[in-house]
């Protein structure tokens, strides 16, 4: 018989001191600047061109190498998808999220270490090693944010998921840049099977605080027979869990619209740089925006943690200085294109002097006038609101990136990107992690998990089904707006109190039994 022990109330108790929370809280946040690492130089920079010219070099066409990495890439994500609910499940029941995360987290550094032997022609070997490295990273992921209730309290949580996100833009950036300094500088493929051992390496060792300083949450202690019981009674309760889905609705409502929206979210990360190139961009300036994007998204991840903060008395300057960038980015990009030398607007210095001269003066308007013009506003921002706002921003980049056609709104458009990218997707696990039963957190991650790799299939499916039909990537993009619209207007219903109140009554049965 399964007994329900602890809540994860236990693991905040107020035995917890200041400075051993806090301890926690940077140890947890750390794993973001570890894994982040993986993202950005491993699956967006450097094994894709990697993979196409070393290790499928053999293959018949660069076309057929394109080919075996995305069948890699959608194995890797099918195999997570399967898994994930009953994964995330087990380590409720199991008590063992940490177990879990460090497996996984070191089947991923296994897999990217060993990345460094492949050699011309091994796409086999290459293929089979980012499979597994694919899922070490999103599996870890899942123990990794069911944890983020366990580690802080509600009153922080929007403020340490975005800590967590401004950090892993810094450790990816960073990595990053250093590898992307190896291989120009280093002879033939030395610098790349290096960056993938520092890689690695980076991974494992900013792991290690999480796992040694912050506690297993006890959300849920199993007293079970040895062998299959565990397993049978992981899948009873996720079945109950389904059957019982009308008690979530709220949840279930808020994890609909976030995966839609985070399509929309999704597709644009995934797509911009090949629409960059389309547009007729260089390989320089997408390398650049992705590391700008990287580094620009660390101080407005921290902003958007802190807008639903009402205890901040900044908190009208900071949604100030998002309003007046969403004005200003636009302005400066499309006369810029009208207005500037062409010299100008083709020079990526000039271009990121101007935006930082635009930075300064929306800091400026922010801090003469923010309080003045956005108390009212920001009193009335939560969570949610913090959401919605960056959803308007980002209907704001779909309609732009219709009409771009000039360098300069390209890079304006990119750090309107940097602006909302690591706030929305912050805020969205915080209000997630506020109404899923803390007892369950690693089961609900692990539905999030499975949902949203099915779902993140439909965004790139339209922008290929209407650039197909219309001959043209730019109605495509438009066509993102879409998923902004909907998503939002899906979330604006959402009664998020009486989703955390379901919550807080389930943990408060947990705890009696």
């Amino acid at each position: 018989m399964l007994t329900l022990l602890a809540t994860a109330s236990q693991s905040l108790s107020p035995e917890v001191n200041a400075l051993e929370y806090r301890r926690r809280i940077r140890a947890w946040t750390l794993y973001d600047w570890a894994n982040s690492a993986f993202a950005t130089t491993i699956m967006a920079a450097v094994l894709p061109v990697f993979y196409s010219q070393v290790a499928g070099a053999t293959l018949p066409s660069p076309a057929v190498a394109t080919a075996y990495w995305s069948a890699g890439l959608s194995a890797s994500l099918l195999i997570v998808a399967l898994l994930s609910p009953l994964l995330g499940t087990l380590s409720d029941v199991m008590r063992a999220k940490k177990r879990f995360l460090a497996s996984f987290c070191g089947l991923g550094v296994v897999a990217t270490a060993l990345l460094a032997l492949v050699n011309t022609g091994d796409w086999l070997f290459a293929t089979v090693l980012f499979i597994l490295g694919r899922i070490g990273f999103v599996a870890a992921n899942i123990f990794y944010d069911a944890m983020l209730p366990h580690v802080a309290r509600p009153e922080d949580r929007d403020a340490v998921s975005a800590q967590g996100f401004a950090f892993g833009y810094l450790g990816g950036g960073l990595l990053l840049a250093l590898n992307l300094w190896m291989i120009q500088t280093l002879p033939g493929t030395w610098g790349t099977k290096l960056t993938f051992l520092s890689v690695a390496l980076w991974w494992a060792v900013f792991s290690i605080p999480l796992l040694r300083q912050v506690p297993e949450p006890p959300a849920a202690t199993a007293r079970l027979a040895p062998g299959g019981a565990v397993l049978s009674a992981s899948f009873k309760r996720l079945w109950e869990t389904f059957k019982d889905i009308q008690r979530y609705r709220e949840l279930f409502k808020g994890l609909v619209a976030f995966l839609i929206y985070a399509d929309g979210i999704g597709t644009i990360i995934s797509l911009a740089a090949i629409y960059g190139a389309e547009l007729g961009f260089g390989a320089e300036q997408l390398i650049l925006a992705l590391l700008v994007v990287q580094f620009a998204g660390i101080p407005y991840s921290l902003i958007f943690g802190r807008l639903p903060d009402h205890k901040d008395n900044r908190q009208p300057i900071y949604l100030a200085l998002i309003v007046f960038n969403v004005i200003a980015l636009p302005l400066v990009g499309i006369g810029g294109a009208k207005l500037l030398p062409p010299a100008y607007q083709n020079s990526i210095a000039a271009i990121l002097g101007l935006i930082l001269l635009v930075e300064v003066g929306c800091l400026l308007l922010a801090f003469l006038l923010g309080r003045r013009l956005f108390s009212g506003l920001a009193a009335r921002m939560d969570t949610k609101g913090g959401i919605l706002l960056a959803l308007g921003v980002y209907a704001v980049i779909a309609i732009w990136g219709y009409f771009i056609g000039s360098v300069i709104e390209f890079w304006c458009i990119a750090w309107m990107v940097a602006l909302v990218q690591g706030g929305s997707q912050a805020l969205s696990r915080s209000l997630f992690s506020s109404m899923v039963p803390a007892g369950k957190s690693g089961e609900f991650f692990g539905i999030v998990s499975v949902m949203e790799k099915f779902s993140a299939i439909l965004g790139p499916l339209i922008f290929v089904l209407t650039t197909a039909l219309l001959g043209s990537s730019r109605p495509a993009v438009l066509s993102i707006l879409l998923f902004f619209v909907v998503g939002g207007a899906l979330l604006y219903r959402v009664d998020v109190k009486a989703g955390q109140r379901v919550a807080q009554a389930e943990d408060a049965e947990l705890l009696a039994l």
